[in-house]
């Protein structure tokens, strides 16, 4: 689901609704770039032939549920490959390098066992978010935030990583995946916990559809709910009718999967909050650039558009507007650079090309991966404090040792699988270490030791950069609605 119309008609209201999702410290430039951009490159989408219909203000692709993308990606594939662009699978990035304004990579080819060093003109990031580092979750299980480590290794800013979002309606079926129930069809049913009181008027969420316009309030109350008050939250949609079902594209698309697969036409199904979405990341200028020459990033890799909490339909358009302004940015860099290019040396793993024992190594990753999840979700999570973040943190801080205790050379075939145990762990520390900083609650990020939102300590962001000695340096900087590009 992508927000923004075909006309952009509703340029002005789409603003005011992703600011007021933000909390105050969305960084207004690139807002109003989305905005006034989004409508252009959603029709690109459909002049290269996307399966989608707009709607009420989104474009929504008709892919197949539980994988609504499937049409995004493969609208693009078609594209990339009628560019002659060529595309390398299976490649694990170990680490990001900079030399006199030209960037490189090293990353591990899973086919056919090689460590491949590529320079390059320019280098852009679009890996994603961080989901896969909680335990409940509808991202893809790789997607655990390799990207926010390997750019700050490269000397990039971070900023804002204390917010991460959860997707409130999911369903939480034994058995069944963390399902995702689109917003408006939960607004035409009814939200109950297991005494039998509705949800939205318990909590006095006013926002319509709730699970698009105030995702953090929801998240919170339901996380409350299920893990604190040991209730559970049930969705009755028994009496919705299919014409109000299939009122929309997003909802008529679950109609046989979560009606009559999973059984919502008939009783009424448990759901629960899961991890969804990172608002914090990698600080850019409007063309994409970061704050390393040569270093470009786009998506849900950056941070500074969403403020404390996003708007549902943004991320889409997020990725077309600033996926576009990176490419050309990083087109223009390279080719302005040409000739000024040093050669890159990285430090590859050398040793015996020996497995050890591949199952047990493997078991252990699985287990050390379960821990980091269940911590980040239990004490680093929807709700947070003190306590709870310093545990979380001594707990993360131990997994990342005990990632870089497992030879990379000495298990070749799992070294895609311990690269990303590295990184991720990584970045769970800095999204622990930015949630303990952040004394105050605002958005996704939730202090029930400081429940309150304080605009005249805490309205602006937290990041995050390396030292020349490798040391971590955070500053706090207020808010700005002017705010232009990378400090």
């Amino acid at each position: 689901m992508f927000a923004g119309s075909p006309s952009g008609s509703s340029t002005e209201n789409h603003l005011k609704r992703t600011l007021r999702s933000g909390r105050g410290i969305n960084q207004i430039e690139l807002v109003t770039i989305l905005v006034e951009e989004g409508p252009m490159r959603l029709q690109e989408l459909v002049k290269w032939g996307i399966h989608a219909e707009f709607y009420r203000g989104y474009l929504f692709s008709r892919g197949r549920p539980p994988v609504w993308g499937e049409e995004i990606v493969r609208c693009l594939l078609r594209q990339c490959k009628a560019s002659e662009i060529e595309l390398i699978g299976g490649f694990s990035v170990s680490s990001l390098r900079a030399d006199k304004g030209i960037v490189g990579v090293l990353g591990y080819l899973a086919d056919s066992g090689q460590w491949i060093a590529i320079d390059a003109g320019a280098v852009v990031l679009a890996t994603g978010g961080a989901g896969g580092l909680f335990l409940r979750h509808d991202n893809p299980q790789r997607i655990l935030g390799e990207g926010y480590s390997l750019a700050l290794d490269a000397g990039a800013v971070l900023q804002d990583m204390e917010f991460a979002q959860f997707y409130p309606l999911c369903l939480a079926e034994p058995g069944h995946p963390p399902f995702v129930i689109p917003p408006r069809l939960v607004d035409s049913g009814s939200l109950v916990n297991s005494g039998g009181e509705e949800i939205l008027e318990k909590y006095g969420i006013r926002e319509r559809p709730a699970g698009e316009r105030a995702r953090d309030k929801l998240s919170q109350a339901l996380f409350n709910e299920i893990y604190v008050q040991g209730k559970e939250v049930l969705l009755d949609l028994r009496a919705v009718s299919k014409k109000t079902w299939c009122a929309d594209p997003f909802s008529a698309s679950t109609w046989d999967m979560l009606g009559k697969r999973y059984g919502a036409l008939h009783r009424r199904v448990r759901i629960a909050p899961a991890a969804h979405h990172m608002m914090g990341g990698i600080r850019i200028d409007n063309r994409g650039a970061t704050s390393v020459p040569g270093l470009f990033a786009a998506g849900e890799v950056t941070g500074g558009l969403h403020g404390a909490n996003r708007m549902g339909g943004n991320a889409l358009t997020e990725t077309l507007v600033f996926g576009a302004r990176a490419g050309e940015a990083a087109a223009k860099w390279a080719r302005d650079t040409a000739g000024d290019k040093a050669e890159l040396l990285f430090m590859e793993p050398k040793g015996a090309e020996t497995e050890s024992n591949v199952n047990k190594i493997r078991l252990k990753l699985a287990q050390i991966r379960e821990r980091l999840r269940k911590t980040l979700w239990e004490e680093g999570g929807i709700r947070r404090n003190k306590e709870g973040l310093h545990r979380a943190l001594a707990e993360v801080k131990s997994i990342h040792n005990e990632s870089l205790d497992l030879s990379l050379e000495e298990n070749p075939s799992l070294v895609p699988k311990i690269l990303e145990l590295r990184a991720g762990s990584r970045t769970a520390i800095l999204i622990l270490q930015a949630a303990l900083k952040r004394e105050e609650s605002r958005g996704a990020h939730f202090r029930d030791d400081f429940p309150g939102q304080d605009n005249e300590h805490w309205q602006g962001h937290l990041k995050v950069c390396l030292s020349e000695e490798k040391k971590e340096v955070w500053e706090f900087s207020r808010h700005s609605t002017s705010l232009g590009g990378p400090d």
